[in-house]
């Protein structure tokens, strides 16, 4: 893996390849009855739009090497729930498969907050795959608890 330190910041479209060619890796934890081409073309779309939305209640941060390497990327929006609060919703959260587990996603998650508090906003919410593992251990452990459940049958 490249040398540490990494550095948090803003993406910047020279970043937007890099980031593009992680969207893929959004689709773990996906149940294995959804076709997997659909899943991969909305996650690169999503990936897509996170790249090209930068106001103020949209962020692209990325997390890089020293080399400037892009190891992991965020992305997070500015909300209203429809409860009514304001909140952010964190959309997109992807460590390079090469740089797991060396808290890449935890420091990815807290800029994502500071970004969250700059803007008044008190809460951060986020969809994942229920069979993805390491995100939910990784979010768990941050504080996050899940709030609903979505089933879904296949009818015969």
């Amino acid at each position: 893996m490249p040398g540490l330190p990494l550095t948090i910041r803003p993406a910047v479209p020279g970043d937007h390849d890099a980031v593009q060619a992680l969207a893929g890796e959004l689709t773990a934890g996906m149940p294995p009855w959804r076709p997997a081409d659909g899943a991969a073309t909305a996650a690169k779309s999503w990936v897509v739009d996170a790249c090209r939305a930068a106001d103020d209640d949209h962020v692209l941060l990325v997390a890089t090497s020293a080399e400037e390497d892009v190891l992991g990327f965020a992305g997070a929006s500015a909300r209203r729930h429809f409860s009514g609060e304001r909140e952010a919703y964190l959309g997109e959260l992807v460590v390079a498969p090469g740089a797991r587990r060396r808290g890449v996603g935890t420091l990815l998650v807290a800029a994502v907050e500071a970004w969250v508090r700059s803007r008044g906003l008190h809460r951060v919410t986020l969809d994942t795959g229920s069979a993805n593992h390491w995100a939910r251990e990784l979010y768990a452990r941050l504080g996050y608890a899940e709030e609903q459940v979505t089933l879904s049958r296949a009818l015969p």
